[in-house]
């Protein structure tokens, strides 16, 4: 799958404008959202730095040397998990812990309720490409999500090579128009724990105005994004391109929707060498 996207900076003083903007624009009231980011960074393989470098008296690295190696740095990217946070169900005049216990189903009714709570965060793992180079009107990349929804999340990216890193909130409201989202969020920090209490931890959730910005001006960004599940095809990625270029004319007075900088947006683990020389 392929996303498409343009972003922009909203300030703090824009952001109620701007959402009644694109309520207006959408035909829609803003879903508030909420996110839980838990980052992923792959473990370099084990060896990597007792492979020869080139130089010496040979001058060039043995060709399947230098493939091997080249393949071994390749394809080093940070993962993340990312928790959407599921709204409460509405109240209403019976729910179906009091329909249980009348029908003398207590012990049902609790273990329902133990997993409503457990399912109040619904997780999926997500991979975020390198956008593609070059001038492009839009911003391109790969990108998957897989759904997690049971079993040890953290043992299961450590089974293959992923060690946790640090968390994060993301807080704003989701617009849609047709295949398009439009996503006006900040970033909120989050006190750093271990892997394991970070999956279970949503005790910061009564409490989220009081968490601390990223962004120490309070500002917002805006994504516009469309995922096409084939973006190499052309007729696709011309008409996501063309609609995503529609809404940045339709906008403009709200807000101004570029590709975003590609080095801000690389996913990719930084390559270091311990290797002592």
């Amino acid at each position: 799958m392929h996303e498409f996207a343009l972003y922009g900076q909203v300030s703090r003083d824009d952001h109620h404008r701007t959402l009644q903007q694109l309520a207006g624009y959408t035909r829609m009231q803003p879903q508030e959202t909420v996110e839980i980011h838990l980052v992923f960074k792959p473990r370099t393989p084990a060896g990597l730095d007792h492979l020869p470098s080139a130089g010496g008296s040979q001058g060039v690295m043995q060709q399947d040397v230098q493939k091997l190696k080249t393949m071994l740095n390749a394809g080093l990217f940070y993962l993340q998990l990312v928790g959407e946070v599921v709204p409460d169900k509405p109240k209403g005049t019976e729910n179906d812990e009091d329909v249980a216990m009348s029908n003398g189903d207590g012990d049902h009714a609790e273990s329902d309720r133990s997993a409503d709570e457990k399912s109040a965060v619904r997780w999926s793992l997500d991979f975020k490409d390198t956008p593609e180079p070059g001038k492009q009107p839009v911003s391109t990349r790969l990108v998957s999500r897989i759904s997690m929804t049971d079993g040890d999340f953290v043992r299961f990216l450590d089974n293959f090579g992923y060690e946790y890193v640090s968390r994060y909130i993301v807080v704003g409201s989701k617009f849609y128009d047709h295949d398009t989202t439009l996503f006006v969020h900040k970033v909120l920090r989050l006190s750093q724990i271990s892997a394991d209490e970070a999956v279970r931890d949503t005790s910061f959730l009564p409490n989220i105005t009081e968490l601390p910005e990223l962004d120490g001006s309070g500002g917002y960004t805006i994504q516009a994004s469309i995922d096409v599940v084939d973006g190499n095809n052309p007729e696709l990625k011309e008409r996501a391109t063309r609609q995503l270029l529609a809404l940045k004319e339709a906008l403009k007075q709200a807000v101004d929707l570029t590709p975003g900088d590609r080095l801000s947006l690389d996913t990719r683990v930084p390559v270091t060498s311990t290797r002592t020389q």
